[in-house]
């Protein structure tokens, strides 16, 4: 069964909405170097980490360099460390290096563009995933982009590469880009991912959390076969 991540929990009401539905990890923008409607400050996202019950998983989602990267890492003390801009793997390493001995695990993000550019094969993507993990990355993470947003863009990318990197990466693939609980299950299904990350299908204008489509979507990706 794939695990499911929640992001850009900016409420208590949204953590303990989507715990409450089954999800298994939810996570919190903080301080994105690019203009996104969910980012937090580093004390906004330590206090709502902290009123999370045990065994809730709690991803720092962040972006830039290692030294920015280990600072709100310390400040927040997070479960995992999602990196989610164009960190390198000189990047990965040194965040690697900085969190030794926390016990915080890495997620490296890979976004793929969904504007319709040309993309490189899918042999492309399963070569940087591999050269991120072996980096220091515990996970790979593969997302969309466009040109207006840089992740949350409620857009998809070409599943085929995601299932070409998830059954060529030894290491647990996550898949984001545009899922809803309409297409959940048969993403799963196709690309058989270690978990499903989500964000604006489950949001209303105001980008909190619906509860019929967190609800929807947490059963329909815990379903999948």
């Amino acid at each position: 069964m794939s695990r499911v991540k929640i992001c850009g929990i900016t409420s208590a009401a949204d953590a303990e909405l989507c715990l409450a539905a089954g999800a298994d990890a939810l996570g919190f923008v903080i301080e994105y170097p690019l203009p996104v409607p969910w980012t937090l400050t580093r004390a906004q996202a330590r206090k709502l980490m902290r009123s999370l019950p045990p065994f809730a998983t709690r991803v720092a989602v962040v972006g830039g360099d290692a030294a920015t990267i280990l600072a709100i890492a310390r400040a927040v003390e997070p479960d995992v460390v999602q990196l989610h801009l164009d960190e390198d793997e000189a990047t990965v390493a040194a965040v690697r290096t900085g969190l030794a001995g926390t016990g915080i695990r890495i997620v490296k993000a890979v976004r793929i563009s969904a504007d319709g550019d040309d993309v490189p094969a899918a042999a492309h993507w399963l070569e940087l995933a591999q050269r991120f993990v072996a980096a220091g990355a515990d996970a790979i993470l593969l997302d969309a982009k466009t040109g207006a947003r840089p992740a949350g863009t409620g857009m998809a990318f070409d599943w085929s590469i995601a299932r070409h990197v998830a059954r060529g990466l030894e290491a647990p693939l996550v898949l984001a880009g545009g899922l809803t609980p309409g297409n959940v299950a048969g993403a799963i299904a196709d690309v058989q991912p270690y978990a499903v990350d989500v964000i604006s299908s489950l949001e209303d204008e105001q980008h909190r959390k619906v509860p019929a489509a967190v609800r929807a979507f947490v059963a329909a990706a815990h379903a999948a076969p």
